[in-house]
């Protein structure tokens, strides 16, 4: 009843139409009093053809009056605004519930007991619960041993997105897991009616000894606000060893750490403030019971009147019916006409699929030519395994690596095949590196290799990604020269001709998959012969060369060191003693 109240009409006039069945009446009284008049009363059977009586004559009157009711309303354009209907669940409707995203970034998160890493996939999961969102204001915390708020509650997905490929480890100076801080930063975010989404391995160690306690108390507090704690656990009951930053694994009394999802542990805290936990899975199912059937249908505040941007239109709720009640009425009439549309209706049914193709075609064609960016567009809109696949190709050739390594996630996420998940894993592993994460890039690699041993391209690349590692993690005195910081590796070949254009193939419909590219000409033109160089006679001042390197460094974006700037403002500072994992 209160959704009456709340209805609009976009042109209130065109319910004049109504009055149709009136005019209709009248004028047919107009032309009865004109036969009456034509001839005598008892001559008039004589002189005037009579119709006859026709089938349900009784109901056509107020059929018609109903039917056109129905498409006046409809005309009228009867409408609802979104946000005061927030909170039902329905599919299209604007939700604008706040919800804090909580991420692990812990050393734990790093463990490869589900591919291509914990924390990749835990990111790889929320982009696929991005695409769900129904303008839910999503903010995001991170945590470790401290817990940081990366980004305000928004609507805007692109900035989430964009947060969620800065959401690193080493944004947290502080080792550990805690969690509780990261609950209580969390609630303070939200504040009265939202929610909070926590994105972890669930390890059973952060919830053992004085830290438990902290987050069982912080639990607590989320019960008495009302604020649900809903848990997606990324990881597995096995197990697996914990990475650590400087290089090993985590050991405890001199034996290796096996860090372990705790399920039954964490599904007892969500309960406790009417959430719930759900493993990460492959496919949608996850989301489909954590956001679909618990976070859409969370009731949230509606906004003022003036802040409606988007409505529900209703006008097909009235179009309909009336169609449906004027083909019955004229029925006999109306038959040729409805067996010619339910044929067109037919034929149109089998084009939705050569439409996607020819998409896909277009899309080529674009890439082939070099509009990259285009080839992106169009790729993007495709949607699927090839469609994110070639989107992440073409990004890569536009050096959006970020983007690149959204997309293959997503195609990783949409492989149907073995042989398509290695090879979205692989060119996940090229778009690591070329951001350099060395780490992220390894682990692709070596997930690749337990299902293809024999690549000798993911060997190569594995290679070369542990030796950037070791090179991070242990950096080699001396000096160098600017040909031996980069490499290009591809097809088992090392060169110091390092060009990233080459480090995926070209996106083609193969079996092969979406792998590297074997053109190299683009690194060939970078040689310059020493002597030559030197017969020249050129000369550069030490000082002005130190200068211009300097500012050049100043002109590179470094958002992280500004994140972990905002981190440090969030720490909470707390006592507890935490394991380094």
């Amino acid at each position: 009843m209160s959704e009456l109240f709340a209805l609009d009409w976009r042109e209130p006039l065109w319910g004049l139409l109504a009055l149709q069945p009136l005019l209709m009446w009248g004028l047919g009284h107009w032309r009865r009093h004109r036969l009456a008049a034509y001839a005598d009363a008892a001559l008039l059977p004589w002189a005037v053809l009579s119709g006859g009586a026709r089938p349900m004559a009784r109901w056509r009157l107020p059929g018609h009056v109903i039917a056109w009711a129905l498409l006046a309303a409809a005309a009228a354009g009867p409408r609802l605004p979104l946000e005061e209907n927030a909170g039902a669940g329905q599919p299209g409707q604007r939700h604008p519930l706040r919800v804090a995203i909580v991420l692990d970034v812990s050393a734990s998160m790093n463990a490869a007991d589900v591919s291509p890493s914990r924390l990749v996939r835990a990111k790889l999961e929320l982009h696929d619960l991005i695409r769900r969102l129904q303008g839910e204001r999503v903010g995001l915390i991170v945590y470790a041993g401290e817990p940081g708020l990366l980004s305000p509650a928004s609507d805007d997905a692109d900035l989430l997105r964009r947060m969620l490929d800065h959401a690193e480890p080493a944004l947290i100076a502080d080792p550990g897991t805690n969690l509780a801080a990261a609950l209580q930063l969390a609630q303070r975010d939200v504040g009265q009616g939202g929610a909070i989404l926590l994105v972890t391995d669930a390890e059973a160690d952060s919830l053992a000894g004085a830290a438990g306690a902290a987050v069982r108390a912080a639990v607590q507090d989320l019960k008495t606000a009302g604020i649900p704690l809903y848990v997606l656990g990324v990881g597995s009951a096995g197990g697996a060893p914990v990475p650590l930053p400087e290089g090993g694994y985590a050991e405890q009394d001199g034996v290796q750490v096996v860090s372990r999802m705790a399920a039954t542990r964490y599904g007892e805290l969500a309960q406790r403030t009417g959430g719930v936990f759900v493993p990460a899975v492959d496919g949608d199912a996850d989301w489909a019971s954590l956001y679909d059937h618990h976070l859409a249908r969370l009731p949230a505040a509606p906004p003022p009147a003036d802040a409606v941007r988007t409505w529900r239109e209703l006008y097909a709720w009235c179009l309909a019916p009336a169609l449906l009640l004027l083909l019955w009425l004229h029925l006999p009439r109306a038959l040729p006409q409805a067996a010619a549309l339910l044929v067109a209706g037919l034929i149109a049914l089998p084009t939705h699929e050569a439409q996607a193709d020819d998409a896909l075609h277009a899309a080529w064609r674009e890439y082939r030519a070099g509009r990259h960016a285009e080839a992106q567009t169009r790729f993007e809109r495709v949607g699927g395994y090839l469609g994110q696949s070639g989107a992440g190709a073409a990004a890569w050739r536009l050096k959006d690596y970020a983007a690149a390594q959204r997309h293959f996630g997503a195609a990783l996420l949409l492989a149907r095949t073995a042989a398509e998940r290695n090879d979205a894993l692989y060119n996940l592993g090229n778009a690591h590196y070329a951001l350099g994460n060395w780490l992220a890039a390894a682990e692709a690699y070596q997930a690749v290799l337990r299902e293809r041993p024999q690549d000798r391209r993911a060997q190569a690349n594995l290679a070369r990604a542990i030796y950037r590692l070791n090179q991070q993690r242990a950096p080699v005195s001396g000096s160098t020269d600017l040909r031996g910081r980069m490499g290009f590796f591809a097809e088992g070949i090392t060169s110091t001709e390092w060009d990233r254009e080459t480090a995926v193939k070209e996106f083609e419909r193969q079996e092969t998959g979406t792998l590297i590219d074997k053109d190299r000409a683009a690194g060939q033109g970078a040689r310059l012969d020493g002597a030559a160089s030197r017969a020249g006679g050129v000369g550069a001042d030490a000082r002005r060369l130190q200068s211009g390197l300097k500012k050049l460094e100043l002109l590179h974006d470094k958002p992280s060191a500004l994140y972990q700037g905002l981190m440090k403002q969030d720490a909470s500072g707390s006592p507890v003693e935490l394991p380094p994992w």
